[in-house]
């Protein structure tokens, strides 16, 4: 079984909302959730303590090792819980655990609605009616109706699957009568970090959560950063295959 770990009790025994999500596709999720805590400046409470890794580092003889962790912290002033951690368990069992255990603290703390945000694979074939869209996946119909009126976010149309923790957490919930709902937004390659993927999600979460607009530049310097170095892999990619010297710069 998982350890639950309390550091404290938060001060607020009745949060509205927890925000949950843990790395994804593109890491679009762990960008979201790292950039949440920071700018909300949200307090550790509580960890979930993870098997992994599954070895111990060392360097001239002496030992380090730092076991993974799912952490939960409170933002009293937005009456918030965030959840997130190291990585997205692959081993179902594990995932349930975690899920489970998120889904105790929301009804420790008598949380009504949780949020979710993930990564999607862009389908080319299937045209949507606005540039850069959200996509919204819940457990409650009335939650699609209110959310119509925030920008990019449509709901998904025919059928499909949210892996991981990031749409499990939403059937759970549905269980224990909890909203939930996940924002998924598109990426092309999963293998390569999408923070503006992330931005995008944060920009239409922060417009439901009303919290005020948060200062996003540097996640837009890291999209330039990861722009630039997907070009120099392309540029050397063509090189070489016209089997050409890339030269000295």
């Amino acid at each position: 079984m998982l350890g639950l770990k309390m550091y404290h009790t938060p001060h607020i025994h009745n949060y509205s909302c927890m925000i949950a999500a843990l790395p994804d596709m593109g890491n679009v999720a762990g960008i979201g959730m790292n950039f949440l805590v920071r700018k909300l400046k949200a307090k550790l409470f509580a960890e979930i303590f993870a098997y992994w890794p599954p070895y111990v580092n060392y360097s001239n003889g002496l030992l380090d090792y730092t076991q993974a962790s799912y952490k939960f912290y409170s933002v009293d002033s937005k009456n918030m819980i965030i959840f997130t951690g190291d990585f997205n368990p692959a081993d179902p069992i594990r995932l349930y655990e975690i899920a489970h255990e998120v889904i105790k603290m929301t009804e420790r703390l008598n949380i009504n609605i949780i949020y979710s945000m993930g990564a999607t694979l862009k389908q080319n074939m299937i045209p949507t009616p606005i540039d850069n869209p959200i996509y919204i996946v819940t457990n409650n119909k009335d939650i699609l109706e209110r959310t119509k009126e925030y920008n990019n976010l449509i709901s998904y149309n025919g059928q499909g699957q949210i892996l991981g923790f990031n749409g499990l957490i939403l059937g759970l919930a549905k269980e224990q009568a909890i909203d939930a709902l996940c924002l998924l937004g598109e990426i092309d390659n999963p293998n390569i970090i999408q923070p503006k993927t992330a931005q995008l999600i944060l920009s239409v979460l922060t417009q439901i959560l009303k919290i005020k607009l948060l200062d996003m530049s540097e996640l837009e310097e890291e999209e330039k950063r990861k722009n630039f170095m997907e070009q120099q892999v392309n540029y050397f990619e063509k090189v070489i295959q016209e089997g050409k010297s890339p030269g000295i710069a």
